[in-house]
C-alpha cells in the first residue's frame, strides 16, 4: 500500500472535519496513513489510523539530524522570518521535525503531506529534507490571506500544493511565480453525500428559520446577519439560529440586544459535526454572510454551504472567495455583496418567499454537489495527486 504521513496542527480536530474526511477517503482508496500531530484535539479518531504527537515523543538522536540542526534552523528562520515569536516557533519546529523524522524512517514512509501552510508545512518540508522523501502541502484560508508571506518559498520546495477553491488557486499562482505555478491544484473539500441526505422542505416554517454556522470570528460576517435579521423581523418574523463558538460571542450577543432581536435569534453554541444534519433539517435557508476581516482573513468555501446544498437547504451567501464556485446566483442559491445587511435581508426574504426559486435552486444545488463536491471522488483525487508526485520522485 502507498504510505503517507499527514502532518497536522491538531488531531482529531472537532472543526476541521474536512481533514479527517480526506484521510478516511485516502484510506478507502488504499493508502496507509499515519498522522503526525502537534497537539491533541477533541474530535473523532479515525479507525485504523496511527497517530503520534509532538509532546509525547522522546527527544532521542535521529541519525544525522542533530548534526544538521544549525542548517535546518537557518532554513526554518528564513521561512518564518518577521517577528521574534515566529522565529522562536520556527526553532521549535526544527526539533519537532527531527523527532517526527525518526518515525518516518522507522515506518518506511516515503511521503509527507501537511494541512495548512504555517507550522505543519514547515515541519513537513523539514522532514522531507532530513529523510530525502517527498513533501506536499494543502492550504486553505487564513494561511493564504494572513500568513502567506512565506508561501511562495514553501510552494517552491513542495512537490505539490493543493488548495480548496479556484479563487485561492488563482491567488497562489499569482504569488508563486516561476516553476512553482505548475504544482498548484484546486481540489474541493468533499462532503459525505450518504450522511448529508437530500430532503428539501416543501413548506417554509412559520416563522421562517434561518441557520448560520461557523466560528464566531470576524470573517464569518455574523454581525451583517444580525442586522439583516433586524430588518426582516418586522416583515417576516424570522427566527435565526447561529451554531458555533468563538471570540466574538459576547460582542454578537451584545449587538443582538442592541438591535432588540430578542427571541428572533438564538446562539446555539458549538455543535458536534455528527449533529449538523439535524440542524439543516430544521432550517428553511442557510446564510453564509462571509466578509473580509480587518486583518485580511476570509473564508474559502465554508463546508456548511456545501453540506446545506447537499441536504436541500437553499443558500444565501456572499459574493466572496470560493462561495460563488458553489452558489451560482439565481441557479443554485443567491449571492449578495459582503457586509451589506440590506442586500442580505432582501436575498433572504426572496429565498423564503419565492417558492419556485427555492425549488429550482435546491434541485440544481444537489446536482452540483454530486458533480463537484463528492467526498469519495475528491479524496480519490487527492490520493492520486499525492501518489503521482511520490511516484515521479522515485522514478
Amino acid at each position: 500500500a502507498f504510505s503517507v504521513a499527514y502532518v497536522l496542527g491538531e488531531y482529531p480536530s472537532p472543526t476541521e472535519t474536512f481533514v479527517t474526511n480526506e484521510i478516511r477517503g485516502l484510506m478507502a482508496a488504499g493508502a496507509s496513513v499515519t498522522v503526525l500531530a502537534l497537539r491533541r484535539g477533541g474530535g473523532d479518531y479515525i479507525a485504523g489510523c496511527m497517530a503520534f504527537y509532538r509532546d509525547s515523543l522522546p527527544a532521542g538522536r535521529v541519525g544525522w539530524g542533530w548534526r544538521h540542526w544549525p542548517r535546518l534552523a537557518g532554513e526554518a528562520l528564513a521561512l518564518e522570518s518577521g517577528s521574534l515569536s515566529s522565529g522562536l516557533a520556527a526553532l521549535r519546529n526544527v526539533g519537532t521535525a527531527i523527532r517526527f523524522a525518526r518515525l518516518i524512517r522507522q515506518a518506511g514512509i516515503g511521503h509527507v503531506h501537511a494541512h495548512f501552510g504555517f507550522v505543519p508545512a514547515d515541519v513537513a518540508l523539514m522532514i522531507a529534507r532530513l529523510e530525502s522523501v517527498g513533501a506536499s502541502i494543502s492550504v486553505h484560508a487564513w494561511d493564504i490571506w494572513c500568513a502567506g508571506h512565506a508561501l511562495p518559498r514553501k510552494i517552491a520546495r513542495a512537490a505539490l500544493c493543493i488548495t480548496c477553491t479556484e479563487a485561492a488557486r488563482r491567488h497562489l499562482v499569482s504569488l508563486a511565480g516561476g516553476p512553482g505555478r505548475a504544482n498548484i491544484l484546486c481540489i474541493y473539500h468533499g462532503t459525505d453525500l450518504g450522511r448529508f441526505v437530500f430532503c428539501p422542505r416543501l413548506q417554509v416554517s412559520s416563522p421562517p428559520r434561518i441557520l448560520a454556522a461557523g466560528r464566531l470570528v470576524p470573517k464569518k460576517g455574523f454581525e451583517t446577519l444580525l442586522r439583516a435579521c433586524g430588518r426582516l423581523r418586522g416583515r417576516l418574523g424570522v427566527r435565526c439560529e447561529i451554531v458555533g463558538s468563538g471570540p466574538l460571542e459576547r460582542r454578537l450577543k451584545g449587538l443582538a440586544r442592541e438591535l432588540r432581536l430578542g427571541e428572533a435569534v438564538r446562539f446555539a453554541g458549538w455543535l458536534p459535526h455528527v449533529l449538523m444534519p439535524q440542524a439543516y433539517g430544521r432550517a428553511d435557508v442557510l446564510a453564509a454572510p462571509s466578509v473580509v476581516a480587518p486583518d485580511g482573513d476570509r473564508d474559502g468555501l465554508p463546508n456548511v454551504v456545501v453540506e446545506a446544498m447537499a441536504c436541500g437547504v437553499p443558500v444565501v451567501g456572499s459574493r466572496l472567495s470560493g462561495i460563488p464556485e458553489a452558489v451560482e446566483d439565481g441557479k443554485t442559491g443567491l449571492l449578495c455583496a459582503p457586509g451589506d445587511s440590506e442586500a442580505l435581508a432582501e436575498a433572504l426574504e426572496r429565498m423564503l418567499t419565492d417558492r419556485a426559486l427555492r425549488s429550482r435552486c435546491v434541485q440544481a444545488a444537489r446536482r452540483l454537489v454530486e458533480e463537484r463536491f463528492d467526498a469519495a471522488r475528491n479524496s480519490r483525487m487527492v490520493f492520486e495527486a499525492i501518489r503521482g508526485v511520490a511516484a515521479r520522485r522515485v522514478t
